[in-house]
């Protein structure tokens, strides 16, 4: 890190993510980018999550215990508050980040400067980590992302790495758009700034029987019908 100040902010909460954690944090620390700090929020664990995040020592990681369950969008926004990079990558508990993600994708904000978040394709993993499918259709440039915006979200959420600045004039996730805030954000991020895709497999996405889409799938439909309508009315 120059001057305590990293380059990227990797955001990461745990609520009981005990099975899968070590990878996760595993494949951040690995990353062939070096300067970034790792935000941990332990959003009230009753695991061992709390236990295997403290097994670490890395002075790029930064925990921040929440002591209680606060849920994962106010868990985000707290993250985001206390986060000093020029870049905030998301990363979820139960995926892994591939060696070079956090290089290509900062490389790739910074040649580009007129993008304020890019994401990339995936490969699904199942709960053993065994690649089981591709996540191909987010789309590359600009345009075509917020074409596919209005029907469905156009980036995969633990693939994303944001401005930090865009959440000084962009509000962060909001509490009534549980299990979409991702999707209803960059909506509002969309509104009035450019986003882009990196055409290669940045990440490895698990798919599992406890994973909040299969659990939540009708609320999210329904709340995605209002994001939908909010774009077309121009929020």
């Amino acid at each position: 890190m120059t001057n305590n100040m990293p380059k990227i902010s990797v955001l990461m909460s745990v609520y009981n993510g005990e099975k899968y954690l070590r990878q996760a944090i595993d494949s951040i620390l690995t990353q062939t980018f070096l300067d970034f700090e790792f935000l941990i929020i332990n959003d009230g664990s009753t695991d061992k999550s709390l236990e295997i995040i403290e097994s670490y020592n890395d002075a790029r990681i930064r925990l921040i215990d929440n002591g209680k369950n606060i849920g994962l969008i106010a868990s985000l926004n707290k993250g985001i508050a206390a986060a000093r990079g020029k870049y905030i990558a998301r990363m979820d508990a139960d995926d892994i980040s591939l060696p070079s993600r956090l290089e290509e994708q900062y490389n790739f904000l910074e040649a580009n400067t007129d993008i304020a978040l890019c994401g990339s394709w995936a490969e699904i993993i199942d709960e053993r980590g065994d690649v089981c499918g591709q996540y191909t259709y987010p789309p590359l440039d600009n345009r075509a992302i917020k074409k596919l915006l209005f029907w469905h979200n156009p980036f995969i959420h633990p693939t994303v790495m944001i401005r930090r600045d865009v959440f000084c004039e962009i509000s962060p996730y909001r509490a009534s758009f549980k299990y979409i805030e991702d999707y209803e954000l960059w909506s509002r991020v969309l509104s009035k700034f450019a986003g882009a895709n990196i055409d290669k497999f940045l990440i490895k996405y698990r798919r599992h029987s406890g994973s909040i889409t299969r659990q939540r799938n009708l609320l999210m439909r329904w709340r995605g019908l209002l994001v939908r309508l909010l774009i077309l009315v121009g929020r």
